[in-house]
């Protein structure tokens, strides 16, 4: 069955290993005759929000709208990251807060506790690199960073995760091990 998949790369770094597993990613996508559509937070532009709630109804920035009109074509989404103290890098996280909005990601229910997903029928796969061994983030930090994307951020939008992979620990890791990553993907 022939998906639309977008492939995000949330380094902020345009040459990191994130970017050549999200290289890989596109291959393999393309191989399989699915349509990929590749964006790169290094390449988009938009401030950071300091004291903007989700319910302003400020018009967002162009690289915003893109990102999210990117979310809206695609059926599958891949998120491949690096873990920073613990999370997805700060303007990650602040493209995620100014895109995914009521309206767009999710809906309040009027005198309510409750709200709608908007985002139901998509799926997800987050892909994260980081100095620490995998093991230990996934049992000492407990996922953290993982967790809150994929439970409190795309999981609250209706978004479906399929797949976590994590690769690490990249401080340490030889090219040998980066291709023999690369090469699971």
């Amino acid at each position: 069955m022939r998906r639309k998949t977008l492939v995000f790369v949330g380094h902020p770094d345009q040459q990191s290993f994130c970017g050549a597993m999200a290289e890989r990613a596109l291959e393999l996508d393309l191989a399989r005759g699915n349509d990929v559509e590749l964006l790169r937070l290094a390449d988009l532009h938009f401030p950071v929000p300091v004291s903007r709630r989700a319910e302003d109804d400020r018009a967002p920035e162009p690289d915003v709208l893109r990102f999210r009109d990117a979310i809206r074509a695609a059926d599958h989404l891949v998120f491949i990251f690096p873990i920073w103290w613990g999370g997805m890098p700060g303007r990650f996280k602040s493209l995620l807060e100014l895109a995914l909005t009521p309206g767009f990601a999710f809906q309040y229910v009027p005198n309510s506790v409750r709200w709608r997903r908007l985002l139901t029928g998509k799926t997800a796969e987050l892909w994260a690199t980081m100095d620490t061994p995998p093991w230990f983030y996934r049992t000492i930090y407990r996922d953290a960073g993982i967790s809150e994307l994929r439970r409190n951020t795309l999981e609250f939008c209706g978004v479906k995760v399929t797949r976590v992979r994590r690769f690490g620990s990249m401080r340490i890791s030889t090219q040998g091990q980066r291709q023999g990553w690369l090469d699971s993907l």
